[in-house]
């Protein structure tokens, strides 16, 4: 099979590899759509996570199961499917603690095993879900990216009729800020800087600058420490900053504002148990995700689709690599 090798910083290479077996808990999936995150351009531009080389990227796909694991129950070949990238271990004790998506040794699509940037990938049986034939693969591949922005709405706390501001405009701010208004937010506002972008999230007021203590919930979504102290001067008294986006340089923390006003800050990684609402979110027509992915490229001209992933901010908000 054909698939998409990182193999050093800035070493992205077509490859041919044999075609994985699945394991007895696996299936084996011919890859339909695989979107390209935000986080797959930092993994080949600096390799934050610690990847070991070299390593299949890939962790938003979508297909059609042809192989089944000895053990699966519920998949057969012929489904269409979504996959989450995540795998927990289950014996940790974070997952013990009903946190997996916090797990201590959590495996990962991309990272620590053979993602979806291939014509065929394997993923444990319960991290994938069956698609409507109704959802396109490359809203399917949108699977976790939904599952992640819900846990960033979760962790913002019970958000009926308040104000919420979303700081940046990519695929996952504009996620948040759909999903946030679904869950009944008052008032939605998004900041960001691309026009283009900002033109793409229906129903939010757009800001020209981050307002200064009127906020009740602010959502980091681009991954800045200037943006990270902007958040927090938008909060009111006892308002809560959720921390989306990873900034991989330190930010100032303004731990006086935090004192006298009360203010919380809580992280948002991975989701916790989020894959069956995800699902749902996928379905529902009101929050129109498909609208998301806004190009879809042949894997064969996968340098286009990674340029324009990375360059491409004023034509292209989320890119599919899709496979015949």
């Amino acid at each position: 099979m054909q698939a998409l090798q990182l193999q050093g910083i800035e070493q992205l290479v077509q490859v041919t590899l044999p075609v994985p077996a699945p394991a007895a808990d696996e299936v084996l999936i011919q890859t339909r759509a695989a979107t390209i995150c935000t986080s797959d351009l930092h993994d080949i531009r600096s390799n934050p996570f610690g990847i070991q080389y070299p390593r299949v990227m890939g962790h938003e796909g979508a297909g059609v199961v042809v192989q089944c694991g000895a053990d699966v129950k519920g998949l057969k070949p012929g489904d269409r499917v979504a996959a989450h990238p995540v795998v927990p271990c289950g014996v940790c004790e974070e997952c013990l603690r009903g946190l997996e998506h916090l797990c201590s040794n959590m495996g990962h699509s991309g990272i620590d095993r053979d993602g979806c940037f291939a014509e065929y990938f394997a993923q444990r049986a319960d991290r994938v879900r069956k698609i409507p034939d109704d959802i396109p693969f490359a809203t399917g591949a949108l699977l976790e990216p939904v599952a992640v922005c819900l846990e960033a709405v979760y962790r913002a706390g019970d958000i009926k009729g308040k104000t919420v501001l979303v700081v940046g405009d990519g695929p996952f701010g504009n996620m948040i800020a759909r999903l946030a208004q679904k869950q009944g937010a008052g008032r939605v506002m998004v900041y960001g800087q691309t026009p283009f972008r900002l033109r793409m999230i229906p129903g939010v007021e757009i800001l020209d600058a981050v307002p200064e203590r009127s906020v009740d919930v602010a959502v980091l979504a681009v991954g800045s420490a200037e943006a990270a102290g902007s958040c927090i001067k938008a909060l009111r008294p006892r308002g809560r900053m959720v921390v989306f986006s990873a900034a991989y340089q330190s930010a100032p923390i303004d731990l006086f504002s935090i004192h006298v006003l009360e203010l919380e800050i809580a992280g948002a990684c991975n989701d916790e148990n989020k894959i069956d609402e995800a699902l749902a979110c996928l379905g529902d027509r009101s929050l129109a995700l498909e609208d998301i992915v806004t190009r879809q490229i042949p894997f064969d001209n996968w340098k286009e689709a990674f340029d324009l992933a990375r360059n491409g901010h004023d034509r292209v908000l989320k890119v599919a690599l899709v496979f015949e």
